[in-house]
């Protein structure tokens, strides 16, 4: 068995997906199952799959339960299992070769190498050694990544109280997210941020966590000329309350777990409701203040019905998009075969050009009443237009 792990949103699974097309029909006659798990919207992979062929079986992992059995931590991900159930190699799709699958086909060792997953803590910034930890401290390092190696980006960890926080691997934005706690409906970026990944480190003794955040804001100021305020102002938004207490993707569990976007919803899996909240947030693009009074950890597994925006991006070519990266600002419909330049093709080209020109914030966006209909039916939660005052952090080019 071939098991890939993958996801529609990962460039290097789209790119690999016609090599391992080459593999599954290479192997067709033969004792082997080519399976693609994902874990996002079935409706999201069908509009995917109409321009994006898979010749494997594509399998759709509920709550994640075979990324977390096979300790899956970036994609794409493929487990080659042998006759016998054992794991016979672990690699990235582009690394089989057909030799490969014979090897383990002929009951042999399979040759493939280990694969290197990059983290920070396997290639760490440089530190001077025999230091006291710090009392307190903000420090900026750039983060150069190898090109081809993967692993996760925008790692971040901070104690219960605000005091100790780490970003590994990090954008700015994610910083801002973070460090200040606001979602994208929360910042007003009035600015070109700086591009690259950076390693954050932020502490102060207890007590002292609005220190931090001003003093970050002058860091900020400092390495990259950013003016970062937070200001007060009245913004339309929605109110969580819940009107159902058996919703079939809402629970109530004892321990924290992971989880995160995907493809036309969210799954998480040991979240508290501030965490809920700010998913929906992400998905509405307006603040959601919840009132629902619940307490503890729960399990949300969110999908909600693609907007045509979404169906847009998930069933466009992918010739499509190679055009557009190699020339974004020109005419890359015309550079387009004439397949794609002609009926129902060149129709999707015209909006995805209406699409694009939006900013980018604005792109792909899920259809809000699509969203608040699927809160109702999977989670119980009903979502009620507001208007309430509201923090948001304000960002702008310091010199201007």
């Amino acid at each position: 068995m071939v098991l890939e792990f993958w996801a529609t949103w990962c460039g290097p699974c789209v790119a690999n997906i016609p090599h391992l097309n080459d593999l599954a029909e290479q192997f067709k006659d033969q004792p082997v199952v080519f399976i693609s798990v994902t874990s996002e919207n079935e409706d999201l992979i069908r509009f995917f799959l109409k321009n994006h062929p898979m010749k494997a079986w594509v399998g759709l992992d509920d709550y994640e339960v075979l990324n977390k059995a096979f300790r899956v931590v970036g994609i794409p991900h493929v487990v080659i299992v042998d006759a016998n159930g054992h794991i016979a190699a672990i690699a990235h799709p582009a690394s089989i070769k057909p030799e490969n699958l014979a090897e383990v086909l002929a009951g042999k060792k399979c040759s493939l190498p280990e694969p290197e997953v990059y983290t920070a803590d396997k290639h760490p910034a440089e530190t001077v050694s025999n230091q006291a930890p710090a009392l307190f401290e903000i420090s900026i390092r750039e983060h150069k990544m190898p090109q081809r190696i993967r692993g996760p980006i925008c790692m971040w960890s901070s104690d219960t109280n605000g005091c100790d926080i780490n970003g590994r691997i990090a954008t700015i934005e994610s910083a801002l997210n973070f460090v200040f706690g606001k979602t994208s409906s929360r910042t007003s970026i009035n600015c070109k941020l700086p591009d690259g990944y950076y390693d954050f480190e932020l502490r102060t003794p207890l007590g002292h966590s609005n220190e931090l955040q001003n003093e970050f804001i002058a860091a900020l100021r400092t390495t990259f000329g950013l003016k970062v305020r937070q200001i007060t102002k009245r913004m339309d938004g929605y109110v969580l309350t819940r009107i159902n207490t058996n919703a079939p993707g809402f629970r109530q569990i004892n321990k924290p777990g992971g989880g995160g976007q995907t493809g036309g919803g969210f799954r998480l899996n040991g979240s508290d409701m501030k965490g809920i909240a700010r998913y929906l947030e992400l998905a509405l693009r307006k603040p959601v203040f919840d009132e629902t009074g619940l307490k503890g950890l729960f399990a949300a597994d969110m999908q909600w019905k693609l907007s045509e925006a979404e169906q847009l991006e998930a069933g466009m070519d992918s010739r499509v998009w190679k055009a557009i990266k190699a020339n974004p600002k020109g005419d890359w419909i015309g550079a387009l075969p004439a397949e794609l330049r002609e009926g129902k093709a060149l129709e999707n080209d015209k909006r995805l050009k209406i699409e694009l020109a939006k900013p980018d914030s604005e792109q792909f966006l899920p259809d809000p009443d699509a969203v608040i209909a699927a809160a109702r039916e999977r989670l119980g939660l009903q979502l009620t237009p507001a208007r309430r005052r509201v923090e948001i952090l304000e960002v702008s080019d310091a010199s201007q």
